[in-house]
């Protein structure tokens, strides 16, 4: 029997939150072969025992058999900002990911689970410029499942999903070293971990997307995409708060929530695209009005021998408050589609 296009995208998504409610960790922090596409991802703000403040971002991608990863590093208080990636098909030794437990790789590059403590084992090593970071992360919080049962909806077709799962608060501790058999310089800080996985197809009509992770003061944090239209956000724009320990479960937030303004923007000397740069964020039902900062303009990744797309992604600052109250933090803030290098394939968060 011929199933109509709306039956069978109510199908489904009634099969999709099936599985979504039968996700197991830490299993579900590996692979899932049976998804078209799949990134782990990582960000987080660190600093050295002296008090110098650095972020980073660690991606790997897998799209069917093919693996990709990127690797970026900003020197705050230094000014500069450098990236690193690669490109690899999965063979034995080269690049691939476990799907029984967390652990992808690209050559030397890797992210693993310890021994099932629930700690992750992150190391990247650059070319000259980039330097050479090894973190272990601690876990403060359980899973985060957004969207109807861990199902992210980004458009109305029954492709337009992914299973979104993430770790909105882990404890970081590790070394870095910017040359070839230097010394590491010891680091601490915090850092966030994003799981996606699904047939991986970007929405018709979107041209692109703005993606928030905050991590305040108050020991909350929020996550909010924007999916940017012709018109405007995207209706299947939206986002999750993760209160403070003791708080309460996480709640989803509604764009029409949401007042997201740029107030200046910024253009990359590198691809003359122009990108939002200090945010105005406002949440209604939070009480909550912030201003995000970047601490580097230049945080704008090319990767033409990857992913195919140029995006800005970096460390900013968070001030603001909640309530009526002060409230600060730091976030990690991922425009794409301004430099019109998005590709097939490669959807939104």
């Amino acid at each position: 029997m011929r199933r109509s296009p709306i039956l069978a995208a109510c199908l489904g998504l009634l099969l999709l939150g099936a599985a979504a409610a039968t996700l197991q960790f830490p299993k579900d922090h590996g692979s899932h072969p049976d998804a078209t596409l799949e990134w782990w991802y990582w960000t987080g703000h660190l600093q050295s025992d002296d008090g110098k403040p650095y972020g980073f971002q660690l991606t790997f991608f897998r799209l069917r058999d093919l693996f990709l990863a990127h690797f970026a590093w900003s020197d705050i208080g230094g000014g500069k900002f450098a990236f690193a990636q690669k490109t690899h098909l999965g063979l034995p030794g080269i690049a691939g990911a476990s799907p029984s437990h967390l652990d992808a790789f690209n050559e030397d590059w890797f992210a693993r689970a310890n021994d099932g403590d629930g700690r992750q084992l992150l190391h990247a090593r650059g070319p000259k410029g980039v330097g050479e970071l090894s973190l272990t992360l601690t876990p403060e919080k359980a899973p985060v499942l957004h969207g109807e049962n861990g199902i992210s909806r980004k458009g109305a077709g029954p492709d337009d999903y992914s299973h979104y799962v993430s770790i909105t608060r882990l404890s970081a501790a590790g070394s870095f070293t910017a040359t070839p058999g230097g010394v590491g310089r010891a680091l601490h800080g915090e850092a966030w971990f994003d799981h996606e996985w699904g047939p991986g197809g970007l929405p018709s009509g979107v041209q692109g997307w703005d993606w928030f992770a905050l991590q305040l003061s108050d020991g909350s944090e929020l996550m909010l995409y924007r999916m940017r239209t012709a018109s405007g956000a995207s209706p299947f724009s939206a986002g999750t708060f993760v209160p403070a320990a003791g708080g309460g479960a996480p709640t989803p937030i509604s764009w029409k929530d949401v007042r997201l303004e740029p107030r200046t923007r910024w253009t990359s000397p590198h691809s003359k695209a122009t990108y939002p740069a200090v945010w105005s964020l406002g949440v209604a039902s939070l009480s909550l009005e912030l201003t995000i900062t970047p601490l580097l303009a230049d945080q704008e990744l090319s990767t033409a021998e990857s992913t195919g797309v140029t995006y800005w992604e970096g460390a900013c600052k968070v001030e603001g408050s909640r309530a009526g109250r002060p409230v600060g933090g730091r976030a990690y803030v991922e425009m794409t589609g301004y430099a019109g290098r998005d590709v097939p394939g490669f959807s939104a968060p």
